[in-house]
Parts: structure tokens; C-alpha cells; sequence
């Protein structure tokens, strides 16, 4: 299906380096001008790390915007001129202190399709060895925990787990599991 919606102006408002603010000009179908308004990432990743044939591992952290913490699949933003496998990989250790020999990829998904054009790519992994590094993000404080994949859907349910993007990545890794 061809878009019938027409960008005249695109604007950067803010700027970080994980994402930018932006404003479109568009023209809609209906002739009318209109400004829309979203969040432009270069997308993002999520690893969905296998420990072994009943268990995968994930990681507990503090989410500032929620004042809680979450359990959910590492992963993190993009970063401009790497491919989405490098950025899983490096976020896998960088989050879980592991690596993994062998990596699929699983498809992806738009976490907020009207506040944003970020595509999260997601992956499963296997064949885990540890690989701890020396210098972690201080911003970003990760405690990983092997959780049995028979639970998950409890967690879910429950309120353990309520990240909508490790959430999708669980149904994109049913299939494979």
C-alpha cells in the first residue's frame, strides 16, 4: 500500500546520543497540513539469552521512568554504524557478563508505533560462556538471573514481568524454543 501522506519538513527539536526529538510537517490524504511529533532512534536490540534446555537468562533492573524495577531480556539501543548483531552481542555481555556462541535472529518489532520509528531487532542466543568485562556503564546497573522458562508465563501474568519489548521478544522466541 503506497503512503498517501507527504513529508514537507523534517526537524531535529533535541538531540542525544541514544535518540532525537522530531517534528515532521506532513500533508495528510486530505489535502490538510498538519505537524507530528516523535522519537527517532536507530533502533534497538534484545537478546534472548538461552542457559540451557529449561532456562534463559535475563536481567533485573531499576527503570527510572516506572520508579521500579523490571525483569526483562538484555538489550539496549543501537548505536549508529554497527550492525543490530553487534549491538546483541555487546549488550549481552555489557548487561549479563556472558557471551554466546551462536546467535539467531528472530525477527523484530516497533515497541511504540505512534511515538516513535525505532525497530527493535531480537535474537536468540546459545551456548553461554562467561566473559565478564572490567569497565561497566555506571548508569546502567544490571543484576542477571537464570529464570526458568516455565515460569515466564506466571511472571508475565503476574506483574514480575512487565517490559512490553522483552514481552514481545518471549512470543517472537516461542516459535524456536
Amino acid at each position: 500500500m503506497q503512503s498517501l501522506w507527504r513529508t514537507l519538513e523534517r526537524r531535529t527539536l533535541a538531540a542525544n546520543p541514544y535518540w532525537s526529538y522530531c517534528c515532521d510537517r506532513y500533508l495528510a490524504p486530505n489535502g490538510e497540513a498538519s505537524d507530528y511529533y516523535y522519537v527517532h532512534t536507530p533502533g534497538s536490540v534484545l537478546a534472548v539469552p538461552l542457559f540451557d534446555a529449561q532456562t534463559v537468562l535475563m536481567v533485573r533492573q531499576y527503570r527510572y521512568l516506572n520508579g521500579r524495577t523490571s525483569l526483562e531480556f538484555p538489550g539496549g539501543g543501537c548505536k549508529a554504524g554497527r550492525t543490530p548483531l553487534a549491538c546483541a552481542q555487546d549488550e549481552l555481555q555489557e548487561e549479563t557478563g556472558y557471551r554466546a556462541a551462536h546467535w539467531q535472529e528472530l525477527g523484530g518489532f516497533n515497541p511504540c508505533k505512534g511515538l516513535t520509528d525505532e525497530w527493535c531487532s531480537v535474537y536468540l542466543c546459545r551456548d553461554l560462556h562467561a566473559a565478564p568485562l572490567a569497565n561497566s556503564d555506571p548508569f546502567e546497573i544490571t543484576a542477571a538471573e537464570v529464570v526458568t522458562m516455565a515460569s515466564i508465563p506466571e511472571r508475565i501474568r503476574g506483574g514480575d514481568i512487565w517490559c512490553g519489548m522483552t514481552i514481545a521478544a518471549w512470543y517472537l522466541a516461542g516459535a524456536s524454543l
